[in-house]
């Protein structure tokens, strides 16, 4: 899909987070993150689809703001894309946004905006 046909902007940002896959928890890092969604590098393949949940730890030059709670939403997966490192590329849909994730995500991004 080319920029032009996207909705939001990419912003090519490398954030620590969890993504959870049924009752597992597993460790993820951004590949981008945009307003209606996120790719995200886990080292497990998961099928097109599915619904995962992901908590983001929004940083500014690698610090946690200590006050702002973990961006958390829940993503569908739009496309898989095994790495020559072994890991794969997750592309995932944010599902709707309650006011508040929006309020946070539109915030970070619009830090990144600077």
């Amino acid at each position: 899909m080319s920029q032009e046909q996207r909705q939001h902007a990419r912003y090519p940002v490398e954030l620590a987070g969890e993504v959870q896959i049924g009752a597992e928890t597993l460790p993820a890092s951004t590949q981008n993150l945009s307003g209606g969604g996120v790719a995200v590098l886990i080292d497990r393949e998961v099928a097109g689809g599915a619904k995962l949940r992901v908590t983001l730890f929004l940083t500014q030059d690698g610090i946690e703001d200590p006050d702002v709670e973990p961006f958390e939403v829940v993503g569908a997966v739009r496309w898989v894309a095994e790495r020559e490192d072994g890991l794969f590329a997750v592309g995932l849909q944010f599902a709707e946004l309650e006011p508040a994730q929006a309020r946070l995500l539109g915030h970070f991004l619009s830090v990144l905006d600077g």
